[in-house]
């Protein structure tokens, strides 16, 4: 299965204001993530990294996390700090976007998904991952919690959840911080080594793209790194 995707005021004092607040409070947002389930309570680890051109509508803030099964050489689990471009605004409604997934298996084969998107927490939000993926199990975004179930997951799903969140709706804005979550199926697991590729679209083509080669599995707590793809 092969995914093809097409890419594509002034301010008031106050609201000058508010982007200045904003971007104070992330930079002092953790991203040493995981500790305690993804905790946002902590020192930032990194500076906001460099996001997508300004065409785009989404824009990573913070570095992309993993949880592994170190025995097995597995990631279970990744999550994405992002957020809207200064003048952007996202629906990530489930009928608004698509989240696709591909992982380049010891440059062999392939494994491709086009939509593994299964909606957003909206109406509220959680300083640590592992919060939403209890939250998310519970509202049946995902059947298994790779946190807590002995249960291996069959499906290979993506989910959203606020950690900054304005007003509580399905919107993420420039004042607000999401992390995009995604579960691995035990048979799409990615390993040392391996190329795996996300991609968040709507109508009009490609709003987020990430690409990272997976770390060295040495501990159960993994920092992909790397920057956001900048469109050719």
């Amino acid at each position: 299965m092969e995914i093809s995707f097409k890419k594509r005021h002034g301010l008031t004092f106050w609201y000058n204001t508010a982007l200045i607040t904003f971007a104070a409070v992330a930079i002092g947002l953790t991203w040493t993530v995981m500790g305690s389930g993804f905790s946002t309570s902590e020192a930032v680890k990194d500076t906001v990294e460099k996001a997508v051109k300004s065409a785009d509508t989404l824009q990573i803030i913070g570095k992309m996390a993993g949880t592994a099964e170190v025995s097995n050489n597995k990631v279970t689990a990744t999550a994405t700090p992002v957020t809207a471009t200064t003048n952007g605004i996202v629906d990530m409604g489930d009928q608004s976007v698509k989240v696709s997934y591909q992982l380049i298996k010891d440059g062999s084969y392939t494994i491709t998904y086009d939509d593994i998107y299964a909606g957003s927490l909206y109406g509220e939000s959680h300083n640590s991952l592992n919060s939403a993926l209890a939250a998310a199990k519970e509202k049946g975004l995902i059947a298994i919690n790779p946190q807590v179930d002995k249960q291996k997951p069959d499906t290979t799903t993506a989910f959203l959840y606020w950690i900054i969140n304005q007003d509580f709706d399905q919107n993420v804005q420039n004042n607000e911080i999401a992390s995009l979550v995604v579960v691995y199926a035990d048979k799409d697991r990615p390993s040392t080594g391996e190329y795996l590729r996300i991609q968040i679209t709507e109508t009009d083509g490609i709003i987020l793209d990430i690409e990272r080669t997976v770390p060295d599995i040495s501990s159960s707590i993994l920092d992909f790194g790397g920057k956001v793809k900048d469109k050719d």
